[in-house]
């Protein structure tokens, strides 16, 4: 109700989103394309019971701000105006979660500062990176 600008919102189970999850870990700017969840990271809503108030607060809080979050021991939410868009974003966060994992691998990554990354939320304001465009004709 707080945020009218949201009509869909998309909840799933998937894996490696749903891994970092389970550690009740947040993505952090370790990429720029986290700012696609609208913030400087993806944050982790703490673990509650599915199904209860509780889950549902948690997830709101996580959201403030953002499009995006992870639940602790459970998965992922993305919202968007469409269901195309929450399912696309919930796509990326899904990426975005497996690059993660992939480099903790080699220990943890390298973060961006807030400042790069509000350039990054900059250029995807004013450029409208990853948004197609009409073919000329």
């Amino acid at each position: 109700a707080s945020r009218p600008e949201v009509q869909a919102v998309l909840h799933c189970h998937s894996i490696h989103a749903t891994a970092l999850a389970c550690h009740g870990r947040d993505i952090p700017p370790f990429h720029y394309m986290t700012a696609v969840a609208g913030g400087h990271d993806i944050r982790c809503a703490p673990y509650a019971t599915f199904g209860t108030q509780e889950l549902s607060d948690g997830v709101v809080h996580a959201l403030e701000g953002r499009l995006a979050c992870l639940m602790a021991q459970h998965g992922q939410v993305a919202v968007g105006p469409t269901l195309d868009r929450a399912l696309a974003l919930a796509v990326e966060v899904e990426t975005l979660a497996r690059i993660y994992l992939q480099a903790l691998a080699l220990g943890e990554p390298p973060l961006l500062s807030a400042q790069q990354m509000e350039q990054v939320r900059h250029q995807f304001r004013t450029v409208l990176y990853g948004v197609a465009t009409p073919a000329s004709s």
